[in-house]
């Protein structure tokens, strides 16, 4: 009797520490798909975030709109689209635990039928302590990431196609570790019949990183394959007709509106996720010094399973647009200010802050 007492506390035991192992495994394996929803898990996860004020206040459903100089990172064929005039933009996001993402850019047509954008973005990725063997505190360490970019459009009258070359570099300061790599982005922009436009982009082809150790490792950096319509509802545009004063024929001018609503839906698919993202997003204009915007994911994956609003990415913001030309007639630039606050899953308070500026000389 005795001895079957044993035999049953025996598997009790046993059957407790199985019941504990299971549900070990089964927390490991839920943290690996967090890990993996939030931080990509593969190189250079980094350039699939969106950047921009008005890009990331629409939820990132920019691809068909790219008329920013921020579009190089959703579709160069925006720049095909752009003014003589040059466009200057900044943009800072506060992402949270010390983490920060800065980004430079510059686009203007330079002929009727060329544009050209530069851009810089970073990544400061944080700082931690180095430790020797025995666990001792060494130096201090930062990460950070750049992706520095030159960017060229080709557009005719109702389409553009556009390209762009990306280097990367990868590296701890205070330390000789690094990696560096390139990529390709190329796109598509259409104006279809004056309706909607229609957007298409495929970033990071070919994209590898290759670190500079003993082993020269390279890494592959995923794709990401984007494509979007836009439709802009104006609410003051103004068309007239003119007689030129060269042969005398009839000629439409056409005035693009100042205020004016934006709805735009993207598909933005990485070559790892389950399914594609769908993202609505809208921009809405009622007075000529301010305008809201917002954006949201519809439909796609989270944790390895495609749900509805899964709450991947959002976006709402404001942007203000000053009349400085009015106070100050000799200010050689029109400019405007947007804020916007983001869906940051890797974030305590789940939130990233921006500030982006935007400088129309």
């Amino acid at each position: 009797m005795e001895k079957k007492e044993n035999i049953l506390c025996n598997i009790s035991q046993f059957s407790r520490k199985n019941w504990l192992l299971v549900i070990l495994l089964i927390v490991i394996n839920y943290l690996s798909l967090y890990s993996v929803q939030t931080s990509g898990g593969y190189s250079q996860s980094w350039l699939s975030r969106n950047v921009g004020g008005r890009g990331l206040a629409m939820g990132g459903a920019f691809t068909a709109i790219a008329n920013d100089p921020f579009a190089i990172y959703y579709n160069p064929a925006g720049v095909g689209f752009f003014s003589p005039t040059p466009v200057i933009a900044s943009s800072a996001s506060n992402l949270g635990f010390d983490r920060t993402n800065v980004t430079l850019v510059y686009a203007q047509q330079i002929t009727d039928n060329v544009g050209i954008g530069f851009g810089v973005n970073s990544q400061y990725a944080g700082s931690f302590t180095q430790r020797d063997i025995r666990g001792n505190p060494y130096k201090q360490l930062s990460s950070y990431q750049y992706n520095i970019g030159a960017y060229g459009a080709y557009s005719m009258e109702f389409a553009s196609i556009g390209f762009g070359l990306k280097y990367l570099i990868d590296n701890l300061t205070g330390v000789p570790t690094e990696a560096t790599g390139v990529a390709l982005d190329v796109g598509a922009k259409f104006n279809i019949f004056d309706l909607f436009s229609f957007g298409l982009a495929v970033q990071n082809i070919g994209g590898t990183m290759l670190w500079n150790t003993q082993q020269h490792s390279t890494e592959n950096i995923p794709y990401t394959i984007r494509a979007g319509i836009g439709l802009e509802f104006g609410f003051n545009e103004q068309i007239y007709t003119m007689r030129s004063t060269t042969d005398g024929e009839e000629e439409i001018v056409y005035i693009p509106p100042t205020r004016y609503l934006i709805l735009s839906i993207d598909a933005v698919y990485n070559q790892y996720d389950l399914t594609p993202t769908f993202i609505v997003g809208t921009e809405m204009v009622l007075h000529e010094l301010i305008g809201i915007r917002g954006g949201i994911s519809i439909y796609g994956d989270k944790y390895g399973k495609p749900q509805l609003f899964p709450n991947t990415y959002w976006g709402t913001g404001i942007s203000l647009r000053p009349k400085l030309e009015e106070l100050f007639p000799n200010i050689p630039f029109k400019s405007h200010i947007d804020y916007t606050v983001g869906k940051e899953i890797n974030a305590e308070s789940g939130l990233l802050h921006n500030i982006s500026l935007v400088f129309e000389f």
